[in-house]
């Protein structure tokens, strides 16, 4: 009898329900963002360094350097140079002049100088100046912060060899197309400043891992974030100019595994982008092979009425998949709105085309309401979505606070869990994934079935973790995951 009874408990054990998913939108704010915090959110996908860093930091540093504060644009400058300047040690001493300053360099005071959200948010970029030298020392922040709400993989946008790469393109000049332009850029040398990308990278890389203490006793979470790097370029100028940019960034990936993509960045609705719009298209195509040489994500559809014609609108994302063969989107807000919307998602969904969603991002810069936004369009057509920050220092804003804010789009427990699964399986890591069927997340790849979850992946799946980027990330966050929902 006792051992019946002791049998009849391990079989009850076994085919005991899982715990139900929590039901987020009976959460109150304080409720959610406790729970959000520890919330494995998979991969960081959409994220500039020169953003990502808050105000009081930049100031800091800018004291540290002996850089100067410009009193009336309240910009850092490098040097005291000019009427109105104050050392940035001075101004630890004058709140009003302290406080006016984080207020400058990000969106937390609304119409600060009669600024919208747009205005402000592009601005602050020339304003904050952080000098090259402190790349390191923001990449070591952005990585402690993800570690602390237990996200382990980024794909960071930075821009290098910005001078170089775009006073070549400059001097070559455009050609008459993209073809032609490419072939006189590598003529003129431009592939040769790769070394010096790669030179940029471990000095970044080497003062990051020194600030976070890793490889000692006192290392900081942050040592654990693996991170890649998107190799962003500049859709204001000369198309020369950012075409220079991109196929520097074609040349770096091809190179060196850190660099997995390409980005355009800069305001979607500038003069430049749009006037230039289709012909980057053509040039990432015609620099990538759509997509197929070096991998490609582009912000695209970051647009309202509130910044763009109606014109401008009706075509970004589709031209930015169809021609340039974008894998993955950055923003899309405004896909809904363009002409054969359905269509485009249809093709996106059957394409495993990403969107890559900064809640906060787009309700700050373009006033998109949370129920306003496509994020459950997207989802109810099977367009992969991912959730981001952009510009967390910018925004005060951080990842934690994306996710929760995707709660009010109406995106449930089980929405979120797939966008952190999203933000690894549809990074541009090298290897195959954990998943038959990403976006989805029912079977495992054939090597691994069963064993997903486990402590230790076993013979053939261990030898796939072994040698596979993506999967070995897939892997240690389906142990985050399996140790959070331990606790519900």
């Amino acid at each position: 009898m006792q051992r019946f009874l002791i049998g009849l408990v391990g079989a009850l054990a076994m085919t005991a329900p899982a715990a139900a998913a929590p039901d987020l939108s009976k959460m109150g704010a304080a409720e959610l963002a406790a729970f959000m915090r520890p919330f494995p959110k998979g991969g960081e996908l959409h994220n500039h360094l020169s953003g990502a860093i808050y105000g009081e930091t930049l100031l800091a540093w800018a004291v540290e350097d002996g850089a100067c504060i410009d009193t009336r644009e309240l910009t850092i400058r490098p040097t005291c140079a000019g009427e109105g300047y104050k050392p940035a040690a001075a101004v630890l001493a004058d709140e009003p002049l302290r406080s006016a300053l984080i207020d400058s360099s990000s969106i937390r005071h609304p119409g600060f100088r009669d600024r919208s959200g747009h205005d402000q948010f592009f601005s602050s970029f020339g304003r904050m100046n952080m000098p090259q030298a402190r790349n390191g020392d923001a990449l070591a922040v952005v990585m402690d912060g993800l570690a602390r709400q237990n996200t382990l993989y980024l794909e960071l946008m930075v821009t290098p060899q910005f001078v170089q790469s775009r006073s070549l393109g400059a001097r070559v000049g455009w050609k008459g197309d993209a073809a032609r332009t490419r072939a006189a850029l590598t003529e003129a040398g431009l592939e040769k400043l790769v070394p010096a990308v790669v030179a940029e990278t471990d000095a970044m890389e080497a003062r990051a891992r020194e600030l976070l203490k890793c490889a000692t006793p006192q290392a900081r979470p942050g040592c654990k974030v693996t991170v890649r790097y998107l190799f962003q370029a500049i859709r204001q100028g000369p198309p020369e100019q950012t075409m220079a940019q991109l196929q520097l960034g074609v040349a770096t990936v091809l190179a060196d595994k850190r660099w997995v993509g390409l980005q355009l960045v800069a305001p979607e609705d500038s003069p430049d982008a749009v006037r230039y719009y289709d012909e980057h298209m053509r040039i990432v195509a015609e620099l990538t092979d759509q997509g197929r040489k070096v991998p490609v994500a582009l912000h695209a559809g970051e647009l309202s009425l509130d910044v763009a014609t109606p014109e401008a609108r009706s075509y970004h994302v589709g031209a930015a998949v169809r021609i340039a063969g974008a894998r993955r989107i950055g923003h899309g807000v405004d896909l809904p709105h363009e002409d054969g919307a359905e269509a485009i998602a249809a093709d996106m969904a059957a394409r495993g085309v990403l969107v890559e969603v900064n809640p906060i991002s787009n309700r700050e810069i373009l006033g998109v309401a949370p129920e306003d936004h496509p994020y459950a369009w997207l989802r109810k057509r099977g367009v992969p979505a991912s959730i981001s920050t952009d510009d967390a220092g910018i925004l005060r804003s951080d990842l934690t606070a994306d996710y929760a804010l995707a709660v009010k789009t109406g995106a449930t427990y089980d929405d979120l869990k797939t966008a952190a699964r999203n933000g690894i399986a549809f990074s541009f890591l090298a290897g195959e994934g954990l998943w038959a069927d990403p976006n989805v997340y029912r079977k495992p790849v054939a090597a691994c079935a069963g064993q997903i979850g486990n402590t230790e992946p076993k013979g053939a799946c261990a030898a796939l973790v072994a040698r596979s980027d993506k999967a070995r990330e897939q892997w240690r966050h389906e142990a985050l995951l399996k140790t959070f929902e331990a606790g519900f």
